[in-house]
């Protein structure tokens, strides 16, 4: 591995997100196994993919346990897990904080502990049992979350109430993550949420999932409601404005799609480990590394030097 990277989608498991995801999930979230995980785990996958530094965040199913009181103890077990290894590895191991939505008090109070805890930012769920980032119920949390300049990045949670019959064999990852996340973004766009918050820092993950194909669709739909342009941004605009990982399989269709939409300057490098096996992390950055697709000077951009300039800028907040 030549370049060296940062990592702005590693996860973690905290022995409380463990105990959940065991005893609510039968150890079988969104239908995949539970990892092993413990923090010597992501430190060995930053040296075999020559990761300096990995924002590590919790995944899904998000920590919604169903119970108020129960959801505000779980987001904050993981956050502390995740500031206790910021605080043991500072060089290297950085944290979005979670927060247990969609309980907004309870969040807004989360997130000025997690910042007093050294978070980076935040990461959401695209829903939390059915509330959907964007939902108006969230303004005062998007709000506070626009005040501290924050970084958030979004991550993929199945829909509520997925009929197994539609969903099948198929794990919730495959096919059901992309759409919610492509869901999530569009409600964002017809609630103003990147206009109305604009000092929030978003990151998109899996290369904008479904955004790319249907981008066209999209801006075409509104250009064919005029009385829509009064409360939407153009979803082109939008997406210039937004950071994408390119965790997955994003070579060879998916990444050139995205460039064709999107700042190059806004592409972040994404290992999703440990959910993706440290084998398929070395295969699919040696993809990014070699492909003839991209520039030298993209991939560097790519890998580091993008993720650099992104974490000086919310330094100097």
């Amino acid at each position: 591995m030549s370049f060296n990277k940062i990592d702005f989608h590693a996860h973690y498991l905290s022995p409380g997100y463990k105990k959940y995801l065991k005893d609510q999930f039968n150890d079988m979230g969104d239908g995949v196994k539970t990892p092993e995980y413990t923090i010597d785990t992501t430190l060995e996958i930053m040296d075999q993919v020559n990761i300096d530094y990995s924002l590590i965040s919790i995944s899904s199913p998000h920590i919604n346990t169903g119970d108020q009181n129960g959801t505000i103890e779980l987001a904050s077990e993981v956050n502390e897990y995740a500031a206790e290894q910021h605080a043991k590895y500072p060089d290297k191991i950085g944290f979005l904080a979670s927060l247990p939505l969609p309980y907004v008090d309870a969040s807004i109070k989360a997130i000025d502990n997690a910042y007093a805890n050294g978070a980076t930012g935040f990461t959401l769920p695209t829903n939390s049992r059915g509330t959907y980032v964007g939902d108006p119920k969230l303004d005062a949390m998007m709000a506070h979350l626009n005040e501290r300049h924050a970084l958030v990045a979004l991550h993929p949670n199945a829909p509520a109430n997925l009929d197994p019959n539609v969903a099948g064999q198929i794990p919730a990852p495959i096919a059901e993550f992309f759409f919610d996340t492509t869901r999530t973004v569009l409600n964002m766009l017809q609630n103003q949420i990147f206009t109305r918050y604009p000092d929030i820092k978003f990151i998109i993950p899996h290369a904008g999932a479904v955004l790319p194909i249907i981008a066209n669709r999209v801006s075409l739909a509104q250009s064919l409601n005029p009385e829509l342009t009064d409360t939407q941004v153009d979803i082109k605009t939008a997406m210039n404005g937004l950071y994408f990982d390119v965790a997955g399989m994003v070579l060879p269709q998916q990444l050139p799609a995205l460039l064709q939409l999107v700042d190059p300057d806004k592409l972040l490098y994404a290992s999703d480990t440990p959910y993706t096996p440290t084998p398929a992390v070395l295969n699919l950055a040696d993809q990014l590394e070699t492909t003839g697709l991209l520039s030298e000077t993209m991939k560097a951009k790519i890998f580091k030097d993008n993720g650099t300039t992104l974490l000086d800028s919310l330094n100097t907040k």
